[in-house]
């Protein structure tokens, strides 16, 4: 046994000092790519939000050629597809004991910790149901992610990528149905962005950096990605001048997620697969996809509003709410399109 001088062995020393004990909680649930700052807001006054889009119509039946003299009729066929978007709330509450906020000795504070930690949780939530929010399959208490926005899409905004690698002719096909090339009355490319996991970055990276792409047996390498640096100095990569976003709340998923009847998200069996989301940030009414919010939840840099509780009904305790009133909204349909059902492997032209 070691001596440690007066006392018996180590253990009797230390019961006469105590450790010191750092303020704050160290971080290490670190997520990057967080959607909810880059999308517009857009304040409501009611319970839902009405609007309509037009519908689409084939050029053969907009107008006619007509004779001299040929009588001209009159047509009266417009008309427009209504959509409603019902805000959704979305909260949490922590009691705080007395006992302990008032007679624990302490470098921390334990009530702005614990809203510290509670305007954590409740963005990861927030964050989460953005892409996989889903009515049908999760309840009407919740409002429809991005999974389920694009599952009411058509032709090429809507493309399942086989379970197999991405394919850089399928981010083409998606883009031209984002009509990203258009002028402004169809979007153009103000705003556009290719919001895609981390697994799919790194392919795509290096795919650009290193290993280039396979096509016959030749190595191709791929001159339309590029790498730029924004106004803080930060790498952006982008395909065709669209910037690439890696976020880690894009994860792996179960095949056909947010297709057909299938609405589980999260892997939990099987091959994992990917997705990659096109996304017009901007307002409702400029087409555009955005978070729809109520109330003072509204207000610039309150996504969540906070309600502190004195007293507890029945208990010697306080507590701490956080609530928003929120929805996602989607103008025109061309303003988002997705890449489901992608494997984690080399990228094909």
């Amino acid at each position: 046994m070691a001596v440690v001088g007066h006392w018996a062995n180590l253990a009797e020393a230390e019961k006469l000092t105590q450790s010191m004990l750092l303020q704050g909680v160290i971080e290490t649930v670190v997520e990057a790519g967080h959607m909810v700052p880059l999308l517009p807001v857009k304040q409501i006054h009611g319970e839902d939000l009405d609007y309509n889009r037009e519908k689409t119509f084939t050029a053969s039946a907009a107008a006619s050629f007509f004779d001299i003299r040929e009588q001209i009729p009159w047509t009266s066929d417009v008309d427009y597809d209504q959509v409603t978007v019902p805000l959704k709330r979305i909260a949490r509450q922590d009691p705080i004991d007395n006992f302990v906020r008032s007679t624990y000795s302490d470098p921390n504070d334990y009530a702005a910790l614990m809203v510290q930690q509670l305007a954590k949780r409740l963005t990861r939530f927030l964050e989460h149901k953005i892409i996989y929010g889903d009515v049908t399959y999760n309840g009407s208490k919740e409002f429809d992610g991005i999974h389920a926005l694009a599952e009411e899409l058509t032709g090429d905004n809507d493309i399942d990528g086989g379970e197999a690698a991405l394919s850089l002719g399928s981010i083409r096909k998606l883009l031209d149905a984002c009509k990203v090339d258009t002028d402004a009355s169809g979007g153009g490319r103000q705003g556009v962005e290719l919001w895609v996991p981390r697994e799919l970055h790194r392919r795509l990276s290096a795919g650009m950096q290193e290993s280039g792409i396979v096509r016959s047996g030749v190595t191709v390498q791929m001159s339309q990605i590029m790498i730029s640096s924004n106004e803080f100095g930060q790498r952006i990569t982008h395909f065709d001048g669209i910037p690439i976003i890696p976020t880690d709340f894009l994860v792996a998923e179960q095949a056909n997620t947010g297709a057909g009847s299938n609405a589980r998200a999260v892997y939990s069996s099987g091959t994992k697969q990917y997705s990659i989301l096109c996304v017009r940030r901007g307002q409702t009414e400029d087409g555009g996809l955005s978070l729809l919010m109520g109330g003072e939840s509204a207000e610039p840099g309150a996504v969540f509003m906070h309600h502190h509780f004195d007293v507890l009904e029945d208990y010697d305790s306080g507590g701490d709410r956080l609530v928003s009133y929120i929805a996602l909204a989607l103008g025109a349909q061309h303003s988002l399109g997705r890449i489901y059902d992608i494997t984690d492997a080399e990228v094909l032209p």
